[in-house]
């Protein structure tokens, strides 16, 4: 299920209907997927809790340099036996390396409506993690793509596999290439705080999905939060006017 709103992440019949698809052979396997933008944190944990047995598979935005919200929902996604796929692992093409800053998008390319300066911040917050990759013989997407998978419940990264507009940009056959040749390593806990702590986005943005922010009539992607979500925020020691929320100036 892609992109649900409220009712998709809480009815039986929505969920009952998906098992049914499964009876019929049409697929073996079944599936969430919140988004487009980054939230969904305590529907996605809610969705995880009531209907865990149906599901296989979870889909999340996770990188190093966007590990929140994304993280604080992978206890609850290995309570309850659900693999990750960890989606937009290479942050908007900077782990491709080829995303500097000054690079020019498109004007229809989804990421030029991003905040000025998040390509320059992003490789500034990316240089510490270098030495790391050079350690271990990476290159960034490769490191970003172990980090992904050092985390708990973590089974599949997924990069956006983009074909930069300038000449000198990696071919995308070569990005390709990087990701199949992704060897059979574990960073250790150190190096993994340290890039956490370098990529650390916590309050970023304001985030989609249930939010104590949103008030009045819910909206396709934003809506309040009720008893039932508020009790998931509890359970999960994950406090909604803390963790969930935009402390950086927009």
């Amino acid at each position: 299920m892609h992109n649900p709103d409220a009712t998709g992440y809480t009815t039986d019949a929505v969920w009952n209907a998906m098992d049914r698809l499964r009876e019929a052979k049409l697929t073996d396997r079944l599936g969430i997927a919140p988004g487009p933008a980054n939230g969904f944190t305590l529907d996605l944990i809610l969705c995880f809790e009531r209907f865990g047995p149906l599901l296989d598979w979870a889909m999340i935005i996770l990188n190093p340099l966007e590990p929140w919200p994304g993280s604080l929902c992978l206890p609850a996604a290995v309570k309850h036996d659900i693999q990750v796929i960890t989606r937009v692992v290479d942050y908007g093409g900077l782990f491709h390396d080829d995303v500097k800053p000054g690079h020019q998008f498109g004007p229809q390319d989804h990421r030029a409506f991003r905040p000025a300066g998040w390509v320059e911040a992003g490789n500034t917050r990316m240089n510490p993690m270098r030495a790391i990759a050079e350690k271990h013989g990476l290159t960034m997407l490769q490191l970003a793509c172990q980090w992904n998978l050092s985390q708990p419940g973590v089974c599949s990264v997924v990069p956006t596999l983009i074909q930069e507009a300038d000449p000198k940009s990696k071919p995308i056959e070569t990005k390709v290439e990087e990701l199949a040749r992704l060897p059979e390593l574990s960073l250790s806990a150190d190096e993994c705080s340290a890039i956490a702590e370098a990529g650390d986005n916590k309050g970023c943005m304001n985030l989609k999905g249930a939010n104590r922010s949103h008030t009045g009539v819910p909206e396709a992607d934003h809506w309040g939060l009720n008893a039932d979500l508020e009790a998931v925020a509890k359970r999960w020691g994950i406090d909604p006017a803390r963790d969930l929320v935009c402390t950086h100036d927009q």
